[in-house]
């Protein structure tokens, strides 16, 4: 019978080094996204766009989520998803690391009487994630 990964741990760190910002995020995929129509260009550099997105929480403390977001928009910085939550890559429970680009600010605000307010993010991977086993 395989391992499932389970949603109980996660690493994502962003920027080099590694800042951790997991403890903000509520959900996350790293995915390859087909292209409509592509071109020859893109066929030829895989014929698919990947992208993390996910949903986070608003905080303005200083090294939230929400913060790394709205000071490097635009930005293209080093990410590494562990969807197993370790800190070193193994066979077993390897890591996915790239560059993306933060793109846009995030929103902010939501509805009154919210118990806390979230943002949704896509970020574009710049070429393919690289699945680190520790070897």
């Amino acid at each position: 019978m395989s391992t499932r990964i389970r949603g109980k741990k996660l690493s994502l760190t962003l920027g080099s080094p590694g800042i951790p910002v997991w403890q903000d995020v509520k959900s996350w995929t790293l995915a390859p996204e087909d292209l409509d129509g592509p071109t020859f260009g893109e066929i030829a550099n895989g014929g698919a766009a990947w992208k993390l997105s996910g949903t986070g929480i608003q905080s303005n403390d200083t090294g939230s989520f929400w913060e790394y977001v709205w000071a490097n928009a635009g930005k293209d910085v080093a990410f590494t998803v562990a969807p197993h939550g370790n800190t070193v890559a193994t066979a077993t429970q390897p890591h996915y690391a790239g560059t993306l680009n933060i793109g846009k600010k995030p929103s902010i605000g939501g509805d009154a009487g919210s118990t806390g307010y979230e943002f949704d993010f896509e970020f574009e991977v710049i070429g393919e994630p690289v699945k680190d086993t520790g070897a």
